[in-house]
């Protein structure tokens, strides 16, 4: 195990497995940490390689505590007959919650007041901010997370437009039903004065946010990354914000997942370390969905969210 995992699943995976648990190991420290073990269990901070997978002799399951899955090549771990699984929609709705929270953040300056308040400053006038009800979101997306983030700006009166890979005419219905308007990125980016980004990182979705996705933006929207740090290219986001093009960001994911990002020194940023799906309530049901799936995987058997 090199990442942490809710202790009531490392208490039932360590009553069953010769457990090792050596968290957030160097990359060069992988290949060692492999020999010998039948199974890895990671998260978002660690990256399984061709070269890392193909150094795994007795590697048979590669369980990924949380969603996304692009760290891990899939195409070596399915060329070696390893199984992967990932724990996907168990903590959907608790990443959806820091989206609207970070929208809220971000829109009503709360870092920004807090750190005043703090330094013994009390300047209201320059904290004015903008109200949500009645504005439109814009979701990119539509999906596990997205579509619950949807289902929450709905709820605080927010009209809200989505886009999707493939909006087939089922899809354009169901969500008209729930109050979303399926649209094209660009009509989304356009259109929205919230756009959040909560959408896998794939081939088609890298930079997906770029100079030219934020120049279709209005000057007084807000970007809010819960998805994957690749999607949004960190450093035209910088230059909008700096040269108040766009009216403030806020950000989940980062490309480097340690040290201090450069958009830290913007006072329209609101930034927090991947923790979407650090509650309490999320972990518990992550963990017993990864024991779950490790139990069948090494078994022989397929683990309910198998992907390859």
């Amino acid at each position: 195990m090199v990442d942490p995992i809710a202790p009531s699943a490392l208490d039932a995976l360590s009553a069953h497995y010769d457990l090792t648990v050596q968290l957030r190991p160097p990359p060069d420290d992988l290949p060692g940490l492999l020999h010998g073990q039948d199974a890895i269990v990671l998260r978002s901070g660690i990256t399984l390689p061709a070269p890392v997978i193909a150094t795994a002799d007795r590697l048979r399951v590669i369980a990924r505590a949380g969603n996304g899955v692009d760290n891990i090549d899939l195409a070596s771990a399915r060329n070696a007959g390893i199984q992967v699984f990932n724990i996907p929609s168990v903590s959907s709705r608790a990443v959806a919650e820091l989206a609207i929270a970070l929208t809220f953040a971000v829109a009503r300056n709360v870092a920004a007041a807090d750190r005043q308040v703090r330094a013994g400053v009390w300047n209201k006038a320059a904290l004015a901010g903008a109200e949500l009800t009645g504005k439109t979101m814009g979701v990119i997306g539509v999906g596990d997370i997205g579509g619950q983030v949807a289902s929450l700006a709905t709820g605080i009166g927010m009209s809200v437009l989505g886009s999707v890979s493939t909006p087939t005419p089922e899809r354009v219905e169901t969500w008209a039903a729930r109050g979303v308007r399926l649209t094209t990125t660009r009509d989304v980016l356009a259109s929205a004065d919230v756009v959040v980004v909560a959408c896998p990182l794939t081939d088609r979705t890298r930079w997906l946010i770029d100079a030219k996705a934020m120049a279709v933006m209005k000057p007084t929207a807000y970007l809010v990354n819960v998805g994957r740090a690749g999607i949004v290219d960190d450093h035209a986001l910088y230059a909008a914000l700096r040269e108040r093009r766009l009216a403030g960001a806020a950000l989940d994911v980062h490309r480097a997942e340690s040290g201090i990002p450069a958009l830290a020194c913007l006072d329209n940023v609101v930034l927090t370390p991947h923790i979407g799906a650090m509650t309490t309530d999320a972990q518990d049901r992550i963990g017993a969905a990864l024991t779950q799936g490790l139990a069948l995987a090494l078994a022989g058997r397929d683990a309910p969210t198998r992907i390859c």
